[in-house]
């Protein structure tokens, strides 16, 4: 057999970057997450009312959404980068691209709410900081009860109360909607700590 040059891909290898990269890809990430969890809302609201048009959403509350979305996912993966020696200078960048876009959104009043408050819902949760455990499924459960606990569903009910819950379009399907959303909140919590892991700030 001859010699030849082997390719050798090691997927549990760590990628090198710097914090501005990190940002820049972390965010559109961010964006690309919250756009699905949007269409997923969208579907139901057609699926279940087709006469109206999903798209006469407020650009306002879909604005809310956004940016409590990425700052809700952000702040988790903080929490998970504690170690990192170079996390306020990761966090500071973060918050400046987050200032520039609710800036842009007449947002900026919302954006310090909730930079100020998601912290403290994740760091009151021992059962998250404590022990890690971000959703945990509820059995049995009857009708009154929610589907799961946990920070992730406390955060996801946040997200869509401070964006939707006054919605005209959304409030009959909110229940529905907000079962939803907590999965796609889940799966993005997921996506987001995997790609983090992967990365080494330099």
């Amino acid at each position: 057999m001859n010699d030849r040059e082997i390719t050798r891909h090691d997927y549990g290898g760590k990628v090198e970057t710097d914090c501005e990269k990190f940002i820049e890809g972390l965010i559109e990430l961010f964006d690309d997450l919250s756009d699905f969890a949007l269409s997923r809302i969208h579907k139901k609201i057609f699926d279940a009312t087709p006469y109206v048009k999903a798209e006469k959403l407020p650009q306002k509350d879909i604005n809310h959404f956004k940016l409590t979305w990425y700052v809700a996912l952000a702040e988790l993966m903080f929490f998970s980068m504690k170690d990192q020696p170079r996390l306020e200078e990761i966090r500071g960048i973060f918050y400046t691209e987050m200032e520039t876009t609710a800036t842009e959104r007449n947002a900026i009043h919302f954006l310090m709410e909730a930079r100020t408050t998601i912290p403290k819902i994740i760091m009151r949760n021992k059962n998250f900081t404590e022990n890690g455990i971000f959703n945990t499924p509820t059995n049995n459960r009857s009708e009154d009860t929610p589907r799961n606990n946990g920070l992730g569903p406390e955060l996801a009910s946040i997200i869509m109360e401070t964006s939707f819950s006054t919605n005209p379009i959304i409030l009959p399907l909110y229940d529905d909607i907000l079962e939803i959303f907590e999965l796609e909140f889940n799966n993005a919590y997921g996506h987001c700590s995997i790609s983090c892991a992967t990365f080494t700030i330099i």
